[in-house]
Parts: structure tokens; C-alpha cells; sequence
């Protein structure tokens, strides 16, 4: 390594850097890199830290945010020092490193860039990549007894996928990143299915036929166990869930108002329980601590941009639905609730993911709006007016909340279209801290 002058001497200074660094939600591609050999570099110059902890791998087009603080909440009800890194973040990069539920402190964050500082800057990783790398460090200096790991795009060729989990977990498969990917369900179920281990197992949630025959083969070859959620046999009856399969926890049950997700929160539980049970040899989970563990799920993690309630007193809600099926089970949601002439869409897009399918979704509520992220990858004001032509543009949210004939607090409302849109909201509403 070279030598060169200490960059980072506050989190300030740490905080400016990870600004600098592209960023796939700001550019798309460009800001990313495929192929593992700066991390299998990188990780053994530090002395491979993701080999000191044990852990769960999760993949996926839709559920994997919500599986993995699933398995989160479980194994720190169990009592077991629980890592968690997920991505992307919703307002502070702090957010992708926790243990037991907790984000990383300032301190640790830049303990970090202090002690690599000549390694990081002759490395140049991507920001996912080097995100990854801090996730790895942070949770083998803090000990951590079992750590939840969420991909970033794909599988295969993720910067996570340098782990040797004890199991992995695909939670669902679609068409996202087709340009990335692959052009077809097979290929990016190829793609995800590069996590699957030899002879470990794997648990996959409801996929489509096609894609659950690719990732069978997969394994086949592999000789990895695969676990179907469906054979975990969730029931569901107003706010109770319950298990009727078989196995370790079969008569499971627990209570959730799982607003706006219950039909596919239902198969979530499943693979998080079923990745427990095939875990057990190593770190025994209770089933009451499934129970409590999925309990607590919304008081561990507040902040998570699923169907969340933005405030206490008002029906404003936020989801960060942006492909045809997140948006599709949304709106099923939505309707349940009140007819569509009734609620107020605000929609902001990365331009990648405004498709004809997904408009065409969003086009039988009358009223839209749509706002024009400052990002490079966001969908600009042109793509909008083609596929919302009745909706309005919008420039600033405060002066639409502060016009009581626009925008009244009895009145439903529904923000979407990209979790990139969460932060926005939440400055504009005022509420960073709630």
C-alpha cells in the first residue's frame, strides 16, 4: 500500500466521501461492478472477515428486505448478537449496519475508514462494494453470533456472495435489472441462483414455473437441499398467521396487522421460519422466539417503506413498490381499503423501472401526481407526461401540504414508485426523526 496523508480524520469527512462515490440509484450501471475480484481481493487483505461469523443469504426480486429483518427480529428475540446489512438505505448509510436492530455508531463507521484508509484508496470498490466490506468488518469486530446478509442486484456476481452461509434464501424472481440481469425469467434466475451453496441448503419462496426449474437444476448439480415455503403450509385468518406444515416449528402462530402485505407477509414468515429450522443445528431458535420475534418485527424496525404509515393521525402512507408485482399486490391493498377515486397517488420513478405495465397499474386512480427526481437514473418529466397524460407534475410537496384544498389530512394518500423517493418525503414532511 501506499503511503499517503490520513483523509479521515471526523465522520464528516467520511460521510463526504461516500457522497462522492457513484452511486447505482443515482447513475444505474455505471456505478456498479460485476465481477467479485475486487472483494475476494479486498476482503482477504483484511483477513476475510465474513468467514468469522455465521450467516443467512438472502436474494430476490421482491420480500428479501422483509425476510431479512424477519430473520433479524428472530434470532435477537432467541438472544443471539444479531448483524443485519441490507440496502438500499431510506435516509443515512448507517442504516444498512446494525446489530440487534441497532444502526452503527459514528465511532465504528469511522474506526473503519481510519484503519483501511490506504487499502480503500488503492482498491477504489464501488459503494455497494465497499458498504459490503464495512458490513463484514463491523460484524466480525463486534462478535456478532449469526448475521443476516441482503444481496444488492442479483446473486451470482453480488458483492455479498464471497460468504458461505449456512443457508440462503431466494424469495422470489422478476423481471428487474432485465437490462443487467438477463432478457428472460430463466436467466435471472440463474443469476440469483448463484448463491445457492454445494451442500447447503436453500429455501425459495413462490416462484413462477420457469424460474423454479432453473434454480431446481441449479441446485440438483449443487447437491443443495431445497425448502419450498409452501410446504410450511401458512394459513391465514384476519390478523393471525399460522403454520400447519411440518418440522420443527409446524403450529407456529402469530399475530400481525401486516398492513398493506399480509398475503405475501405470510409466505415471508414462512421462509424466514423454514431458514431458522435448517439453521438449528448451529443456533437453536425456540419456536415462541419465531412467534415474538415476527411480533416485534414493526417495533425493531420502524422505518422499512412497506405500506408504512408516514404519520400517527393521518392515513399518508409510503411503499416502495416499483415493479409490476410489488405495485400490483399494493394497489389490491389500496382498493381493499377505499374505491380509487379516493385516493391520492404520488408517484416518483427511477426511469428503469416506469414501465408500460406498471403505468397502466397506476392509470386507474384519477388522481396523480408525479414529482422528477434530481437523480441521473430518475424517469424525467417527459416519461412521466407519456404514461401519467391526466397526471400532474409537482415541484415541491410542502406547498402541496400546506393547500388544504389539494391536499387535506382526512384524505388517503399513497406515495410510491421508488424507494429513493422515501427521503424526499420524509424531509418535505418534516418528519426526519419521527
Amino acid at each position: 500500500m501506499t503511503d499517503q496523508p490520513m483523509r479521515f480524520e471526523t465522520i464528516e469527512q467520511v460521510e463526504k466521501y461516500l457522497e462522492s462515490i457513484p452511486k447505482f440509484g443515482l447513475t444505474g450501471s455505471g456505478a456498479a461492478n460485476f465481477n467479485l475480484d475486487r472483494m475476494i481481493r479486498f476482503c482477504s487483505r483484511l483477513g476475510n472477515p465474513q468467514d468469522r461469523f455465521p450467516c443467512i443469504h438472502v436474494a430476490g426480486t421482491n420480500g428479501k428486505g422483509t425476510v431479512c429483518q424477519m430473520l433479524a427480529a428472530v434470532y435477537q428475540t432467541a438472544g443471539y448478537r444479531t448483524g443485519l446489512y441490507t440496502s438500499p438505505h431510506l435516509l443515512d448509510v448507517k442504516e444498512r449496519f446494525r446489530i440487534n436492530a441497532e444502526e452503527i455508531d459514528d465511532s465504528s463507521l469511522l474506526a473503519f475508514f481510519r484503519e483501511n484508509d490506504a487499502l480503500i484508496a488503492e482498491e477504489k470498490l464501488t459503494y455497494f462494494e465497499l458498504t459490503t466490506v464495512i458490513a463484514f468488518w463491523y460484524f466480525s469486530r463486534e462478535k456478532v453470533d449469526i448475521a443476516i446478509l441482503e444481496t444488492g442486484l442479483g446473486g451470482r456476481l453480488d458483492a455479498t456472495n464471497v460468504v458461505n452461509p449456512l443457508v440462503s434464501v431466494i424469495t422470489s424472481i422478476g423481471m428487474d435489472h432485465a437490462d443487467i440481469l438477463g432478457d428472460s425469467i430463466e436467466k435471472i434466475a440463474a443469476e440469483k441462483a448463484g448463491i445457492i451453496k454445494p451442500g447447503k441448503p436453500f429455501v425459495i419462496g413462490n416462484l413462477k414455473k420457469k424460474a423454479r426449474e432453473v434454480i431446481c437444476r441449479i441446485a440438483a448439480e449443487k447437491g443443495a437441499e431445497c425448502l419450498e415455503a409452501d410446504t410450511a403450509r401458512p394459513v391465514v385468518e384476519d390478523d393471525t398467521f399460522q403454520f400447519e406444515g411440518t418440522g420443527r416449528y409446524k403450529g407456529v402462530r402469530f399475530h400481525s396487522s401486516a398492513e398493506g402485505r399480509k398475503r405475501i407477509d405470510a409466505i415471508n414468515a414462512a421462509m424466514t421460519m423454514m431458514a431458522t429450522e435448517r439453521a438449528c443445528e448451529r443456533l437453536m431458535v425456540k419456536p415462541e422466539a419465531i412467534t415474538e420475534g415476527i411480533e416485534r418485527l414493526n417495533s425493531l424496525f420502524p422505518r422499512h417503506a412497506h405500506f408504512e404509515r408516514l404519520l400517527p393521525d393521518v392515513e399518508w402512507y409510503f411503499d416502495g413498490a416499483h415493479n409490476a408485482e410489488s405495485v400490483e399486490i399494493l394497489i389490491d391493498e389500496l382498493l381493499s381499503r377505499a374505491p380509487a377515486h379516493e385516493w391520492t397517488v404520488v408517484l416518483s420513478f427511477m426511469s428503469d423501472k416506469l414501465t408500460g405495465e406498471v403505468a397502466s397499474l397506476w392509470n386507474r386512480f384519477p388522481r396523480i401526481l408525479y414529482y422528477v427526481q434530481d437523480r441521473e437514473r430518475a424517469a424525467r418529466e417527459e416519461q412521466m407526461k407519456r404514461h401519467f397524460p391526466e397526471g400532474e407534475q409537482i415541484t415541491d410537496l410542502k406547498e402541496v401540504f400546506s393547500r388544504e384544498q389539494e391536499l387535506s389530512k382526512s384524505e388517503l394518500v399513497i406515495f410510491s414508485g421508488s424507494f429513493y423517493f422515501y427521503e424526499k418525503i420524509r424531509r418535505w414532511m418534516g418528519t426526519m426523526s419521527a
